[in-house]
């Protein structure tokens, strides 16, 4: 498991097991490639879940190829016991380990943190799961729509008359891989620093939570006031600021933000409701929010009427030359035509082995100073399982045996 000759960043020399199958799991291994680390994909011999995921390009998942970028690629049967074996050998190598399994799973493969730990493993374990690896709901399932559901998110979302509304693509999934690398990262701190004994050192990752966690004040507010949120829709002026999407003459959306007085004297001076200006202060400083509400309504009102009655031309020009923070809404069409993403390289061309030259997104966040690259994009199932058990010292015979058993 030896970082390849190639690899750069901060991260280089660290060595992560990725035994993750789902994509929150997967996301996170891919993260920590990104900034160097040498991630080795361990997957069942007939593939992952994300291998599934559409859409397909002669037979290939587009998911993969972001989900598994940088990352070597191995085949092997956890459950089988000589699976088991190459597990630890690969285990004790690692400075991180990253499953994605439901609770339970491992430790009946004999591979769960006190296995682990008897095999002379030290190593961070991120554990992803719905639900955490303690509770009520431990044993659940529990994909990213329900976290979704259960955290509060879906409540919120969608408009003010309709039903609650998911996400249209993976957020619980993305949010939780985010936390699971952030914990996975104070973690492994901790053991650099000493201050952390030696042994797995679990990071417990669900997407209930994780997601639950970036709603500021659904709790507090309850806690405090008794508020029961409802969808809000695109309109929050409840909050105490000026949100909202609106619609050009010539039907292009676009969002226009103001929080605090300074931004909200802006939009209105744009959009020519000066006549609101003076009740500014005095709104702000009511800390009421039915008085608040009132004036964001009145406000959005007007921007309303004016977006309607101009161009989207006109509009920009307008809301940029009055310092108004704004944009339209971007497709992935109108993405891949503003150079922000270009220059920022936010969108970046990959290598691959079967797709040839393929474009996705760049790393975030991006550090200064480092010569940062994702080294491909996700492998063939299996492209590394040679090299990456030749290195634990496996012989082509013994390597033979196993997939002739269908191990690998």
């Amino acid at each position: 498991m030896s970082p390849e000759p190639t690899a750069r960043g901060p991260l280089a020399g660290l060595k992560v097991l990725d035994l993750a199958h789902q994509y929150a799991g997967a996301l996170a291994g891919s993260m920590l490639a990104d900034f160097g680390a040498d991630v080795v994909a361990v997957e069942h011999p007939d593939g992952n879940m994300v291998r599934t995921m559409l859409p397909l390009k002669d037979g290939t998942s587009l998911w993969w190829k972001v989900a598994g970028r940088g990352k070597r690629a191995i085949t092997l049967k956890l459950s089988d016991p000589d699976g088991r074996e190459v597990a630890l050998k690969l285990a004790r190598e690692a400075d991180v380990i990253i499953e994605n399994f439901r609770p339970g799973t491992l430790e009946r493969w004999e591979l769960g943190p006190e296995h682990l730990e008897a095999a002379g493993v030290d190593a961070v374990m991120l554990r992803i799961s719905g639900f955490g690896q303690t509770g009520p709901h431990r044993t659940r399932p529990g994909f990213g729509s329900v976290a979704e559901a259960m955290s509060g998110f879906a409540h919120l979302t969608g408009m003010p008359d309709g039903p609650p509304t998911f996400p249209s693509t993976t957020l619980a999934d993305g949010v939780t891989g985010t936390f699971g690398c952030l914990g996975a990262m104070v973690a492994l701190n901790g053991k650099l620093r000493g201050v952390a004994p030696k042994g797995v050192q679990v990071v417990d990752a669900s997407l209930v939570e994780s997601l639950f966690r970036i709603i500021p004040t659904q709790v507090i507010g309850y806690d405090q006031l008794g508020l029961v949120p409802t969808r809000p829709g695109n309109f929050i002026g409840d909050h105490g600021v000026l949100r909202n999407l609106y619609e050009s003459a010539d039907g292009v959306w676009f969002t226009a933000s103001a929080v605090g007085a300074a931004t909200i004297r802006r939009i209105l001076t744009t959009v020519g409701a000066e006549d609101l200006i003076g009740e500014i202060g005095v709104t702000l400083a009511s800390h009421d929010r039915d008085t608040l509400e009132g004036f964001f309504r009145r406000a959005d009102d007007r921007v309303v009427a004016w977006a309607r009655q101009r161009s989207w031309a006109d509009i920009d020009a307008a809301l940029l030359a009055g310092g108004v923070v704004y944009e339209r809404v971007y497709d992935v069409e109108a993405i891949y035509a503003d150079p922000y993403f270009t220059e920022r390289e936010n969108i970046v061309e990959v290598k691959d082995v079967e797709l040839g030259a393929v474009r996705m997104q760049g790393i975030a966040p991006k550090l200064p100073g480092y010569d940062l690259e994702i080294r491909h994009a996700g492998p063939t199932r299996g492209h590394d399982t040679d090299a990456v058990l030749g290195e634990l010292g496996l012989d082509t015979a013994e390597i033979a045996r196993l997939r002739a058993a269908q191990v690998l």
